[in-house]
């Protein structure tokens, strides 16, 4: 179960309005009272007991750790992927188009799938130009029939 920055804020408020103060002076949560609070605010959404009780736990955990609910930044780890490797696997498959994968991955020292991602990211840029060539045709067909007709 997935859920929006939205649902996460609300889940963590409905959490602290759920708390009762003990006689010893510790606090009380409700689960139940939280569910109740969120089947309220968002009735399209399709609760799962133990998916919602775990997802509560990590936002309370993350709150307390980080004093937000957010996921965080990433790993930061470097991409693999630049341009140049891009280019450098382009010309490889242009040498010999019908080189499997797993034979481009050993050549190159990646792995399948960023020799994958590399071969998906080249394609895609294809057909972006090929898109905007028959544009610019269209365009310029436009512009010729126009100053035809006047």
């Amino acid at each position: 179960m997935v859920f929006t920055s939205e649902q996460d804020a609300f889940i963590l408020m409905a959490h602290f309005r759920s708390g009762t103060r003990n006689p010893d002076g510790t606090w009380s949560y409700s689960l139940q009272s939280c569910i109740e609070q969120f089947s309220e605010a968002f009735p399209d959404v399709n609760i799962e007991y133990d998916a919602f009780k775990k997802h509560r736990l990590r936002l309370i955990a993350r709150y307390e750790n980080k004093h937000c609910i957010c996921k965080g930044k990433s790993t930061g780890r470097p991409t693999v992927l630049t341009e140049e490797v891009v280019n450098d696997i382009q010309q490889r498959i242009q040498q010999s188009p019908k080189k499997s994968i797993p034979q481009l991955s050993a050549q190159t020292g990646l792995s399948t799938g960023t020799c994958h991602k590399a071969l998906k990211k080249r394609i895609n840029m294809i057909v972006d130009n090929f898109n905007s060539l028959f544009e610019m045709k269209e365009q310029i067909s436009t512009n010729i029939l126009i100053h035809v007709t006047l």
